[in-house]
C-alpha cells in the first residue's frame, strides 16, 4: 500500500501532531507499508516539499502553539497524489484542504488523524476563545478537510463522542496516537533519598494551566518538602516565575532535551498533567510509561484522564483545592507509588505504538 502523509509542518520535534505523525510513518515503514510525506520544508526536506506561509490574521495563535502552516502547491500535491493509493491526512491547515479537495475529485480514498481541537489555539487568544466562535472553526474543519475522509482516527473515545456530536459523518475509529517501546520502563524507579518530586512538562500556556499547580502546592500542608518541576518553555514563563516565588521551594522552570528530559520524570515521585484542553496526552502517556505515577487534569476538553487508574490520580481541572487531596495523599502514600506505577507500566504496554499502528493500517486498508 502506498500511504501519501500530509501535514504541515512535519519535522517540528516539540509540537505533539507532528511528533505522532513521525513516529506512526517510522511504524508504517517497518511493518512494511511504502510512504512518503508532503509537508512544507521547514525544519527539513519531505518527499513533496512546500514552502512556509503565513496568514496574519492567525499568525500570532500559530506561533504561540510552536506550529507553521505549509504553502498549498497544486502542483505538487498532484505530483504526490500520482503516485499514492491512500492519502492520510493529519490537520486541517491550508495544504491538507487543497490536497483534501484534488484528492477526492480524482476518487482516490482518504483518512485522517484527529489532533487539534480548536481550543488547542484559541485558548492562548482568549478574545478568540468562546463557544460560538470555536464551533465554527470545528465546521471549518469538517467541510476543509475531514467531510471527504471516508474513516477517521479518534485518539480516544472522548474525541469520537464530540465528532459525532458536532455532525463528523466519517467512520470514526477511536485508536490511541501510542506509545513508543523505548520508552516503556521494566520498572519503576523510586527514590526514597530525595525531597518528594512533583514534575509536570508542557509548555507554559492558559491550555495546560500549570499555574493551579503551582497554587496547589502552595497550599499544600507539605509544600517544604516538595520539589517542582516545570519542564518547558512559552509566553506565561514570567508569570510562573512570579507565582512560583511563593513556594517554599521555587520550581525548577527549563526546557529539557528529550533524554534528559525522560530521565528527570522517571526520577519523580509524581507526574501532574495539567492540561485542561487536550486531545490526548502524549506527554502524560510516555511519563506513566516510565512507572511515573500521574494525577490528571479531569476536562470536558481533554481525554487524558481516560488513563487514571483510580480517583486518586485525577483531579478536577482547574481546581487547586482537589489537587491539594491527591498530592497530599501521594505524598502520604509514597511506598505505594512502586506498585501503581508498575500498573502504569502495564497500561502502556496495551497503548504501544506498534498495536496502534496495525489498527490504522486497517483503517485504511477498509478505505481502499
Amino acid at each position: 500500500m502506498k500511504i501519501l502523509i500530509v501535514c504541515g509542518e512535519y519535522f517540528n520535534t516539540s509540537n505533539g501532531l507532528s511528533i505522532s505523525t513521525q513516529r506512526f510513518v517510522r511504524e508504517f515503514v517497518r511493518l512494511g507499508e511504502e510512504v512518503r510525506v508532503l509537508s512544507s520544508d521547514h525544519g527539513g526536506i519531505s518527499d513533496y516539499s512546500v514552502p512556509v506561509m503565513h496568514i496574519p490574521l492567525v499568525k500570532g495563535i500559530m506561533d504561540k502553539q510552536n506550529y507553521h502552516f505549509a504553502k498549498p502547491d497544486a502542483d505538487v500535491a498532484k505530483e504526490a497524489l500520482s503516485w499514492a493509493d491512500i492519502v492520510h491526512i493529519e490537520d486541517s491547515f491550508p495544504l491538507s484542504i487543497q490536497v483534501a479537495k484534488i484528492a477526492h475529485k480524482k476518487g482516490l480514498p482518504i483518512t485522517g488523524t484527529y489532533h487539534l481541537y480548536p481550543e488547542n489555539m484559541t485558548a492562548s487568544v482568549p478574545i478568540f476563545n468562546f463557544k460560538l466562535f470555536n464551533m465554527n472553526i470545528m465546521n471549518v474543519f469538517r467541510w476543509g478537510v475531514y467531510q471527504y475522509c471516508r474513516a477517521i482516527q479518534c485518539p480516544t473515545e472522548k474525541v469520537r463522542e464530540r465528532l459525532e456530536r458536532c455532525g463528523y459523518k466519517s467512520k470514526l475509529c477511536v485508536i490511541s496516537n501510542g506509545i513508543p517501546p523505548e520508552f516503556i520502563a521494566d520498572e519503576p524507579c523510586i527514590d526514597k533519598n530525595r525531597m518528594f518530586t512533583i514534575i509536570s512538562v508542557g509548555r507554559y500556556s492558559n491550555e495546560k494551566d500549570q499555574k493551579t499547580l503551582i497554587r496547589a502546592i502552595g497550599a499544600c500542608k507539605y509544600a517544604a518538602d516538595i520539589q517542582l518541576i516545570l519542564a518547558g518553555r512559552g509566553p506565561l514563563e514570567k508569570e510562573y516565575k512570579k507565582l512560583g516565588k511563593t513556594l517554599p521551594n521555587p520550581p525548577v522552570m527549563r526546557f529539557y532535551e528529550q533524554d534528559e528530559l525522560r530521565k528527570e520524570i522517571r526520577r519523580a515521585d509524581l507526574y501532574v498533567h495539567c492540561a485542561n484542553v487536550e486531545i490526548e496526552g502524549m506527554g502524560c502517556m510516555e511519563a506513566f510509561a516510565q512507572g511515573t505515577v500521574p494525577v490528571i487534569a479531569d476536562s470536558e476538553l481533554s481525554s487524558t484522564s481516560i488513563y487514571a487508574l483510580s480517583e486518586k490520580n485525577k483531579y478536577k481541572a482547574e481546581n487547586p483545592e482537589d489537587l491539594v487531596h491527591k498530592i497530599e495523599y501521594w505524598y502520604e502514600h509514597r511506598d505505594s507509588l512502586y506498585s501503581v506505577g508498575l500498573d502504569y507500566i502495564k497500561l502502556a504496554k496495551s497503548l504501544s505504538i506498534e498495536k496502534s499502528a496495525q489498527k490504522v493500517i486497517r483503517m485504511m486498508k477498509e478505505a481502499i
